[in-house]
C-alpha cells in the first residue's frame, strides 16, 4: 500500500513535468524559424514581416557600435544584389518569456567576394501574440 502514494506522486510529477519539457522543445523550434524568418524578411525587404519580428523596443548594435532602432531597420536599404546570409550553429537559451538566441550569420556581400561570418545574440520576449525580438548584437569573428 506504501508504494501506491509514490506512485501517485510519480505520475503527477511527470504530468507536470512533460508539457514544460514539450513547450521548452517547441519554442525553441519556434525561435530558430523565427531567425530564419527574419533574415529572409531583411533579405527580401520584406518590411511588414520585420514589423511583426521586432518588437517595438527593439535595438540592434552593429559591428562598429552604430545603434539602430526598428523604425530604423524597417527604413534600412536592401542588402546588395546577390548577396546571401546563412545562419549556422544556432543556440536557443530560455529563461520563462526572455529567450536568448546565439549563432552565426555566414555573409556573403556578393557571389565572388569572400564570405565574412558575424556571431550574434539575439534576445526576445514572450508576448500574447508570439516571440518578439527585442535587442540583437552582432561582432565580426
Amino acid at each position: 500500500m506504501k508504494l501506491r502514494p509514490c506512485l501517485v506522486l510519480t505520475l503527477l510529477t511527470l504530468c507536470v513535468a512533460a508539457p514544460r519539457a514539450f513547450a521548452a522543445d517547441n519554442d525553441e523550434a519556434v525561435l530558430k524559424a523565427t531567425e530564419q524568418t527574419w533574415i529572409t524578411a531583411i533579405v527580401n525587404t520584406d518590411r511588414v514581416t520585420l514589423d511583426k519580428l521586432l518588437d517595438d523596443s527593439f535595438v540592434e548594435t552593429s559591428p562598429n557600435g552604430q545603434r539602430r532602432s526598428k523604425s530604423d531597420l524597417l527604413l534600412a536599404p536592401p542588402p546588395p544584389p546577390g548577396s546571401t546570409q546563412v545562419l549556422m550553429d544556432l543556440d536557443v537559451h530560455l529563461n520563462g518569456d526572455t529567450a536568448i538566441v546565439i549563432g552565426t550569420n555566414h555573409f556573403k556581400p556578393n557571389a565572388t567576394a569572400q564570405p565574412v561570418d558575424y556571431s550574434f545574440t539575439d534576445v526576445f520576449v514572450r508576448r500574447a501574440d508570439g516571440w518578439r525580438a527585442v535587442s540583437s548584437q552582432m561582432t565580426r569573428r
